[in-house]
């Protein structure tokens, strides 16, 4: 028996060839047609319309779901988009939601693998496709993605060649899978109502699809990962860097929201260390308004007001101690786009040790 399941995509300013690229591929979708939903938002942008695009064209396309054409105004980012399309899709009592981006194309599987892999293990939160690169289709996006003990978080399997979209075994790895990517996860409805919902909107982007992993592991669930569930994403590492304020200011709210209060304490050396590696690093590539803006937001009463908050829901769902999420996160820095010596020579030696350290010290 098939289970319903709601596919949400975020729209925002992607070229129309792109959004006609993702809805063809929809289109050829093995999943039953009566057992899946299309929720679309349309986040506002001044002069791009991209929800009268996608009803005028795809509203009625052979193929196709019920769909929904959603705006939103104003733009309230990944997070705020995503939870506006999960309400959107209650109305159709799903099992299941798949977060889907709007730069990707799917393969005609991607949604039964994810299904099917859910299906036979009930303890599992979230599931994330393979995600492949749409312009090298042969090379890896990511196959999860792992977390460095200090917030960072970077793809597993960048740039790895795999054949596509041929069936798979799980690829070996020698860091921990510890969150799943936005760009394209199978995520159960029954699970957030116990961990407190899909996002928070505040987050706007960046690092709230680490969040909403560390409190489904928290709260005891498991994240797995669907090989033979695949996606295409026109993945460009330059988006990211030009939204450095969001990881920045996201990846402090989120250590001090779901880290218990004495392994923060723990971490004070090495975070105050890399907050100085981070400050000069960002000053060298014009980024130094931004590192400090994410600074600032920390001295906000109301940023606190917001952590104590989240502390709080934490405490309520935790079934996991801190030294078991740690045993999922990595001690190193991969950034797979930027060559980086002294990151490669001298940081990432010491973080290691130091990480290698505190996981003996930490029973809690």
């Amino acid at each position: 028996m098939n289970p319903m399941v709601v596919v949400q995509v975020l729209v925002h300013i992607e070229p129309l060839e792109v959004i006609d690229s993702l809805m063809l591929s929809l289109v050829q979708s093995d999943y039953p047609r009566e057992k899946w939903r299309l929720v679309i938002v349309n986040n506002f942008c001044e002069g791009h319309d991209l929800g009268n695009h996608i009803r005028s064209r795809w509203m009625n396309a052979q193929g196709l779901p019920e769909m929904i054409v959603q705006a939103q105004n104003p733009n309230q980012g990944f997070a705020g988009g995503h939870n506006l399309a999960l309400e959107i899709g209650k109305r159709f009592d799903p099992e299941f939601v798949y977060l889907l981006n709007a730069d990707a194309r799917v393969d005609k599987s991607f949604l039964s693998r994810a299904v099917e892999l859910a299906l036979q293990n009930p303890n599992a939160a979230i599931i994330q496709s393979r995600v492949m690169l749409d312009q090298e289709s042969d090379l890896l996006n990511s196959r999860g993605n792992a977390m460095h003990f200090l917030g960072f978080g970077f793809s597993l399997g960048y740039r790895e060649r795999s054949p596509s979209p041929s069936p798979l075994t799980p690829h070996p790895s020698p860091l921990p899978f510890f969150y799943s990517s936005g760009a394209g996860m199978l995520v159960r409805v029954s699970a957030l109502k116990t961990i407190g919902g899909l996002f928070d909107s505040s987050y706007f982007l960046y690092h709230e699809d680490l969040d909403l992993s560390w409190r489904a592991r928290l709260a005891g669930f498991d994240i797995l990962y669907a090989p033979e569930s695949v996606i295409f994403h026109r993945y460009e590492f330059s988006k990211s860097i030009k939204k450095f304020y969001w990881m920045e200011r996201n990846r402090h709210l989120t250590n001090l929201a779901n880290y218990k209060l004495p392994t923060l304490l723990l971490l004070v050396p090495a975070y105050l260390a890399m907050e100085l590696g981070t400050l000069i690093f960002a000053a060298r590539s014009g980024w130094a308004k931004n590192k400090t803006r994410a600074l600032a937001h920390l001295f906000r009463p109301s940023t606190w007001k917001w952590i104590i908050l989240r502390r709080l829901l934490i405490s309520k769902i935790r079934t996991k101690t801190d030294k078991e999420m740690l045993s999922n996160m990595v001690g190193v820095i991969l950034n797979q786009e930027i060559d980086n010596k002294i990151l490669a020579r001298i940081v990432n030696p010491v973080l290691a040790r130091y990480f290698h350290i505190i996981k003996k010290i930490i029973f809690w």
